[in-house]
């Protein structure tokens, strides 16, 4: 199943998909290493996300973006992972 994002929490990594979310005993770093780089982008320290889901990138405050999800999640982006994202799009 397509996963849309993975979130960090503690110990423990959230990996959401379309229709469920699951917690795993795992690193975000160590995800990331196992995903698809053309695919998975790490947008903030906390999230990784499946470039396919993004719908766009909105100014949050001054100094703050998110990523709004075609689901219409909203996500933070961090101002490096906003570079990153502006490079691949």
């Amino acid at each position: 199943e397509d996963i849309i994002y993975i979130e960090a929490q503690d110990d423990y990594v959230c990996i959401n998909t379309a229709k469920k979310s699951s917690l795993k005993n795992d690193t975000l770093a160590n995800m990331e290493k196992r995903l698809d780089p053309q695919k998975f982008y790490r947008i903030h320290r906390s999230y990784i996300l499946n470039i396919d889901y993004l719908n766009k990138i909105e100014s949050y405050t001054k100094d703050s973006r998110i990523a709004i999800l075609k689901n219409g999640k909203t996500l933070p982006v961090s101002r490096s992972g906003y570079s990153r994202l502006t490079k691949l799009l």
